[in-house]
């Protein structure tokens, strides 16, 4: 009986503890770098090599929604950003650069993603030669704002 009233007591202190204490919210940033990209366990040749593309040809009633299901994958890719990308390298193949009319008999050229990546992010001449000397910017977390 002895323990746990003291048990309960020092419950009871510990709440009253923390309502005299101010607490503020903070985060834990944890960084990866490039080492996560080998936890995919996957025989996905684009996660593998990221310099990998491929050519397909387009077969009658088959749907870009298909085709990157079966080239890329599910689970690593945003879709919406992939099928941009397919088109952008594919204009001839699509009505209007419209991801959903695909002219069947077309040849893909099916991007890499570092094609992709090349896509998204400028490169700055002058921050490219910044960078050689520096080690590499993704080794860097930066914090804006107060």
């Amino acid at each position: 009986m002895k323990k746990i009233k003291t048990l309960c007591f020092f419950i009871l202190f510990i709440i009253s503890l923390s309502k005299l204490t101010f607490s503020e919210p903070f985060v834990v940033l944890e960084y990866r770098g490039n080492s996560d990209r080998g936890n995919f366990s996957s025989d996905n040749l684009f996660l593998k090599d990221l310099n990998y593309n491929t050519n397909h040809v387009v077969l009658k009633n088959e749907t870009l929604s298909d085709i990157m299901l079966n080239y890329y994958g599910s689970s690593a890719f945003n879709n919406r950003i992939l099928s941009l990308a397919i088109v952008h390298f594919n204009k001839k193949a699509f009505v209007r650069n419209n991801p959903n009319f695909l002219y069947s008999g077309k040849k893909l050229h099916l991007p890499s993603i570092n094609e992709i990546k090349n896509l998204i992010i400028k490169k700055d001449k002058n921050f490219e030669n910044k960078d050689k000397n520096n080690s590499s910017i993704t080794s860097h977390i930066y914090f804006f704002g107060g």
